[in-house]
């Protein structure tokens, strides 16, 4: 079948699931109101999916995967300014796209994500650009110097952050991090953090020792003109530990918030989904529980950090997400800034046809909370 035709059929399938998910909340079109408070917003359902997915987001438009059942394999999909959602007449993917966002040099929008042999184990990968604004628009294949296999890309008019592995590097050293401007011959190297323990934590807890120097995974990268902010787990004694960074190409990483990830949320580790820096904020969805910072929902929060002061805000949004499993709902896989609102992606697996949801609201209210000053404390 032709990938329009495909679109437009897995786009009808999804449509009437949508409106079957209405109708048994009782509203038309959309959810019932995730924030309780009278006279609040009401989440809109942009779709209904299959399986779950990540979303990004710039300059109004969104971005997840949406899985083909007659191909087995994953579509574009992108939600524009105006909030229409349309599927990328582009080659589907056998795993979801690891899409990014970004301002093009011309001021348009665009999308980058790898294309690789082996999608799961990042092995052959080589970048993408598309044009997702322009009718017609066609991949362009990124001809970014040193070759090795690339992923995890994040976009930046012309500009593109993005890890390349490091064979047989395991945890210590599994990835490198670059910037590279496109046409240039050389690539910016990035110095990732790795684990540092002091005289103290090694006397307390001697089993850290076999993974001080850890890099560990980048789960996650955004870019901003030069900053770039990722998510780190790594190793850490019996648990792993997750940090959140910003950082310029030579400059020092600088350490946003961590946290040690045993004992965290009921669904995955501790740690900070998708990072996005829009403006002077850093925005990540906190997925842990931390006394006197508690979601909306009892869970965990969507928090923004300053990049130019010392303050920090949660949004004041139930997300919709239960940490219990006996709730319909599961967990959020992404959150991220839509103009003055959200787009976030969210499961439920309860119903293997009602894999998940894509939901927005056109805005959000925060709060001030208090910014550790040393997130490692």
């Amino acid at each position: 079948m032709p990938v329009v035709a495909a679109a437009a059929a897995a786009a009808a399938g999804a449509g009437a699931v949508a409106v079957a998910v209405a109708v048994a909340l009782g509203v038309t079109g959309e959810l019932s109101p995730l924030p309780s408070e009278p006279g609040s917003l009401k989440a809109q359902l942009v779709e209904t999916l299959m399986r779950s997915t990540s979303v990004a987001s710039y300059g109004g438009w969104a971005a997840w995967s949406r899985y083909d059942s007659a191909h087995r394999a994953y579509q574009l999909m992108v939600r524009n300014a105006k909030g229409d959602v349309m599927a990328m007449v582009v080659a589907e993917s056998p795993q979801p796209f690891e899409v990014s966002l970004g301002p093009l040099a011309s001021g348009g929008v665009a999308a980058v994500y790898p294309r690789c042999a082996n999608a799961v184990k990042h092995e052959g990968c080589r970048l993408e650009r598309l044009a997702i604004e322009s009718t017609g628009a066609r991949e362009t294949r990124l001809a970014v110097p040193g070759g090795g296999s690339l992923f995890r890309p994040a976009l930046w008019k012309g500009t593109v952050a993005f890890l390349r592995a490091v064979p047989k590097g395991g945890e210590r050293d599994p990835v490198e991090m670059f910037e590279w401007a496109a046409g240039s011959k050389h690539l910016k190297a990035l110095a990732l953090p790795r684990n540092s323990l002091s005289a103290a934590e090694l006397s307390a807890q001697p089993e850290l020792r076999s993974t001080e120097g850890y890099v560990g995974e980048i789960t996650a990268l955004a870019l901003n003109g030069m900053q770039v902010a990722y998510t780190r787990v790594a190793p850490w004694g019996e648990w792993d530990i997750s940090n959140l960074w910003v950082q310029r190409p030579g400059r020092k990483p600088q350490l946003i918030d961590s946290i040690e990830t045993g004992g965290g949320a009921a669904f995955g580790t501790r740690t900070y989904l998708t990072p996005t820096i829009a403006g002077s904020w850093l925005y990540a969805y906190r997925q842990y529980h931390e006394e006197g910072l508690v979601g909306a929902d009892g869970g965990p929060a969507w928090v923004r950090y300053s990049l130019t002061t010392n303050t920090a805000q949660q949004a004041q949004v139930n997300f919709g997400n239960r940490e219990d499993f006996g709730e319909g709902e599961g967990p959020l896989d992404a959150v991220v800034p839509l103009g003055a609102g959200v787009i976030w992606t969210l499961e439920n697996f309860q119903d293997p046809v009602d894999g998940a949801h894509v939901l927005s609201l056109a805005s959000v209210k925060w709060k001030p909370i208090k910014r550790p000053r040393d997130p490692l404390d």
